[in-house]
């Protein structure tokens, strides 16, 4: 009888997120099952542990008092898509299938925007949004944007990210457009602080030593004139101490869990108005 109910709560669920949004679906033949009108998609995995930071804040900073008044959301954790700073560094195309079946998946479930917790993967992002029909919304931009609303008068940022990231100059080029300039660590200070920090929290390791090596790669771009450090990379926050900073701290993922909340109150207003 417990086998069986289980079975009947799982063909509930997979109907609900099979058939779509916005409606009720009767599953079984017993009562209907209201589906959100809308869903937040995360495309996440990369790192699981960064996704599960990410969705964390999106909880946080709902302004819910209830269970029912937070972000209805569905996670695909695919940590199967290869190193992303690797593709970037190869040319290897071979990542782009994996990305696109990331968003296609979530946009197939039941979606209504995907927001993806990994900056360096944006660097694949007109490919992502080509293949799917809704929005998503981009975490380079956005954080670049929350820089110059709220720290208007800086005229560079240090940015601590995965040399993937730095390589694409995604970030140099938002920035560039705000009227920003982009400092970033010497080259062996990106490789052992940073990406060596990064590595580490992916494979479990000791965060306190990586927070060590993330103070002095902090420090590094204060030196070089930084008013604002940006925390481009979703690892990076994990073990990154803001206290310690000499300058203001953007964390690229909080801007993105805000901007999930955001998306998801105006489409739900919208949805509500055209009713």
């Amino acid at each position: 009888m417990v086998t069986r109910m289980r079975r009947l709560a799982v063909a509930a669920i997979a109907a609900v997120i099979a058939l779509g949004v916005g409606a009720c679906r009767t599953v079984n033949g017993q009562a209907a099952v209201p589906a959100p009108r809308v869903i937040a998609g995360v495309f996440g995995g990369m790192g699981p542990e960064a996704t599960a930071n990410f969705y964390q804040l999106v909880v946080e900073l709902t302004p819910a008092g209830k269970d029912q008044e937070h972000v209805a959301t569905l996670i695909y954790s695919f940590p199967q898509v290869p190193d992303r700073t690797t593709a970037i560094r190869t040319g290897d195309p071979t990542i782009i299938p994996f990305l696109v079946e990331g968003v296609t998946r979530l946009e197939k479930a039941g979606a209504s925007f995907i927001a993806i917790p990994c900056n360096t993967a944006h660097y694949y992002f007109g490919a992502m949004q080509k293949a799917v029909t809704i929005p998503i919304l981009n975490m380079i931009e956005l954080t670049a944007e929350r820089v110059a609303l709220d720290h208007p008068k800086a005229k560079k940022v240090g940015l601590l990210a995965t040399s993937g990231t730095i390589a694409t100059g995604l970030y140099e080029k938002a920035f560039a457009a705000r009227g920003i300039a982009v400092v970033t660590p010497d080259p062996a200070m990106q490789e052992e602080s940073v990406m060596g920090a990064v590595y580490a929290i992916k494979a479990g390791g000791d965060k306190r030593e990586a927070e060590e090596k993330l103070f002095r790669a902090g420090k590094s771009v204060e030196a070089k004139g930084a008013e604002v450090v940006v925390l481009g990379c979703t690892e990076i926050p994990l073990a990154f101490n803001a206290s310690r900073s000499g300058v203001p701290v953007v964390n690229a993922t909080r801007v993105l869990a805000e901007a999930t909340i955001r998306t998801y109150q105006m489409l739900s207003l919208r949805g509500a108005s055209d009713t």
